[in-house]
């Protein structure tokens, strides 16, 4: 047999595992578990049944301008082929499955062109293929695995071109994949300066002009149509339904630099305490900190030999990287998102270990051994655990325990013309059909700092209880039950309990 056709069987077998294993976590949750699946949905409605790109739960119908319409239009694509919801979830993770596969496909073809190692470079399609962390994400309707399968595809082409002679045409192919994936998600726009500084180092201005222009060309359209068409939203609604520029920029108009530093110092903790607990073979402080020493040695190793084969994924990284750390949000989705990228830099060190040369060369492939074999325990064992206990749904099923009662309350208890006031205010439109909006507003304070009843309140639900005729205000969680009680506990109160139930409660607004 010949080594292309043991290449092309090796590349279908990994491409099946990793279908095998999309296709096993789909679930019949419901949607709304991160609170963007369900915006996404929406979104998907509203372009599938020619509403235009709108939140279809808020009253009026704004423009939707959060998130890029690559994903929502994708899905709106299925819903035309299935229509009936929620049975069309299915579908939609179907999709996410799809693109999980064709990303370990890709993952072996990426790894192998940087490497000229086949072996290892199924090595990393496998690991792609029954990555946990990835499978999390494509069991809920998130872009993650469409972004990662169009992110990978990127890199692959803008790598060669980069190492190939100049073509001005290549280069604004280039550029047009870089656009179509900031359409899927915004921070793919990192990979466009990762693709210009190379070409600019190899003095190919040329080059890296047409990628810019081919990057414009498919992602400037989408940013003026948003900006043009942005519908002026209620303050509490900003956050989870305004740009997210703005959002960042409000946060740090509002505490100055010092919220990088106090981001920085939550990010981080939380990446290492992650990276830890996936990669350490024991529970330890001690064994954590081997576990994240090991961790970096081999991820700047792994950069060092990448440096000259895989420059732009480098930098993409680093682009990357330096976004999710100094973004006042918790951290562990967005790494998920490139968790095969990161898998490839630790596989790198591994093919350069040989136990022969000179005695401080054997040295050195002999702490790199060590370490592969110390990370590799830690996450086959975390593998093995996570697969055992369906970690991929954990999110999803504790999110259903409070999204389901809240479902079948306000189907008992509310009438269809009722706007309510939710926590998870997508899932209540799209399982009810009733108009929702959030309870609490949603600023960079949630995640830096502890914010008391009185505050969200005043800031969040008090606000949108001015705004808009709400008749129930639903709470899933201490936090908005907290500022829920504290309305209905003023002198003059708006709220009143009305009802308690298995993973939250309903106050009822009161006449005002």
């Amino acid at each position: 047999m010949s080594d292309a056709r043991r290449w092309t069987i090796a590349l279908g077998l990994v491409g099946a595992l990793a279908l095998a294993m999309g296709l096993i976590v789909i679930d019949h949750l419901p949607v709304g578990a991160f609170h963007d699946d369900a915006m996404y949905v929406i979104l998907a409605k509203s372009i599938a049944t020619g509403q235009g790109y709108r939140y279809l739960n808020i009253p009026g119908a704004p423009t939707a301008t959060h998130f890029p319409p690559g994903y929502p239009a994708v899905l709106a694509l299925l819903w035309r082929v299935a229509p009936g919801f929620p049975a069309n979830l299915a579908l939609f993770k179907t999709l996410n499955a799809t693109c999980f596969a064709g990303t370990a496909i890709l993952m072996s073809v990426f790894a192998r062109d940087r490497l000229q190692n086949a072996s290892w470079a199924i090595v990393v399609g496998v690991l792609s293929a029954i990555s946990v962390p990835l499978l999390v994400l494509v069991t809920m309707v998130l872009s993650e695995p469409l972004f990662l399968l169009l992110l990978v595809a990127t890199l692959l082409f803008a790598e060669r071109h980069v190492a190939a002679p100049s073509s001005f045409g290549m280069a604004a192919l280039a550029g047009a994949w870089i656009g179509v994936l900031t359409l899927v998600r915004t921070h793919g726009i990192v990979v466009l300066p990762a693709v210009v500084l190379p070409l600019l180092v190899r003095r190919r201005v040329g080059d890296a002009i047409a990628v810019v222009i081919g990057t414009m060309a498919i992602a400037l359209p989408w940013q003026l149509w948003s900006g043009a068409n942005g519908s002026p939203l209620p303050a509490p609604l900003a956050g989870n339904y305004g740009s997210y520029i703005g959002w960042w920029t409000r946060g740090y108009a509002a505490a100055g630099p010092s919220m990088i530093w106090a981001t920085l110092s939550r990010t981080l903790p939380e990446v290492g305490a992650m990276l830890s607990a996936l990669f350490s073979p024991a529970r330890s402080h001690f064994a954590h900190t081997i576990t994240l020493v090991a961790l970096l040695a081999l991820v700047a190793i792994g950069a060092a030999m990448c440096r000259r084969r895989a420059p732009v994924t480098l930098l993409f990284l680093a682009g990357y990287a330096t976004i999710v750390l100094v973004w006042p949000f918790p951290p562990s989705r967005f790494v998920w998102g490139v968790w095969p990228l990161f898998l490839f830099l630790l596989v790198v060190p591994a093919t350069r270990v040989h136990l022969t040369g000179t005695p401080g060369r054997r040295a050195g492939n002999l702490a790199i051994l060590a370490m592969l074999m110390w990370l590799g325990a830690g996450y086959a064992a975390y593998e093995t655990r996570a697969i055992r206990g369906r970690w991929w749904g954990s999110i999803s099923r504790s999110a259903s325990q409070r999204i389901e009662p809240a479902i079948a309350w306000t189907r008992q208890h509310t009438s269809p013309s009722d706007l309510v006031a939710s926590d998870d205010e997508g899932s209540i439109y799209l399982y009810t059909g009733r108009l929702s909006v959030p309870v609490a507003s949603f600023t960079t304070e949630h995640y830096l700092g502890n914010r008391t009843a009185e505050v969200e309140a005043r800031e969040g639900l008090g606000p949108l209880l001015a705004t808009y005729p709400i008749r129930v205000v639903l709470v899933g969680s201490s936090r908005t039950f907290d500022a829920a009680a504290y309305l209905a506990s003023r002198p003059v109160p708006i709220l009143s309990l009305r009802d308690q139930f298995a993973g939250g409660a309903a106050f009822t607004v009161l006449t005002r």
